[in-house]
């Protein structure tokens, strides 16, 4: 269910902003008719969507066309930080054994995260004016999947290493953007055939 928010600073007049149940945070252009891309950005260990409204609400002022998707992880504990509950995508175990780690909860944040592509490709994304699916349906190679630390890992992974809806062929997305981020399971990574040169 969204919720659009009313009453928009100027740098985002062409942008609405609407927010989910679950957290979810959606910067949509005002005329969908512009849509044209989609980035989904994944915000850090323990922090929310919310963390990064305002860098996003700039970013989109600068890109009419684009729609912004900022998805909060579930709160769980994280084995590094003494248990403690915190948003997060996955547990962290330790920092110096990030290559053999199990990363419980990666999985699950890889399907919130291909189930949100799905959705902008097949055109029944979140629009921001309506309940029912967005106007524009996109190409894989139009969306982008960011994220900062463990969302920029997140990001990296699924972006690199998933197929497509019912398919043999990796993403093939339009970009991959890893801020201050790293390789979970790096033993494990194999990129999906169809995604080699993704940017």
């Amino acid at each position: 269910h969204n919720r659009v928010v009313r009453g928009l600073s100027s740098s985002t007049a062409l942008h609405a902003i609407s927010r989910r149940d679950d957290g979810t945070v959606i910067i949509s252009p005002q005329d969908e008719a512009q849509h044209s891309a989609t980035v989904i950005l994944c915000h850090g260990l323990g922090d929310t969507a919310n963390g990064w409204v305002e860098p996003t609400q700039y970013l989109a002022s600068q890109l009419p066309h684009v729609k912004w998707i900022l998805p909060t992880a579930p709160t769980q504990p994280v084995t590094l930080n003494g248990g403690m509950p915190m948003p997060s995508w996955y547990d962290i175990v330790g920092l110096d054994s990030r290559s053999s780690e199990f990363c419980n909860g990666l999985d699950e944040s890889m399907e919130r995260i291909l189930s949100l592509v799905e959705d902008e490709v097949s055109g029944n994304g979140s629009s921001t004016t309506a309940t029912t699916a967005c106007v524009n349906p996109l190409d894989y190679s139009r969306i982008v999947l960011a994220g900062f630390s463990q969302g920029g890992a997140l990001a990296l992974y699924t972006g690199m290493t998933q197929l497509r809806k019912q398919s043999t062929v990796g993403l093939g997305l339009g970009g991959i953007t890893v801020m201050s981020g790293y390789l979970p399971r790096s033993k494990a990574f194999a990129i999906a055939a169809g995604s080699e040169k993704t940017p």
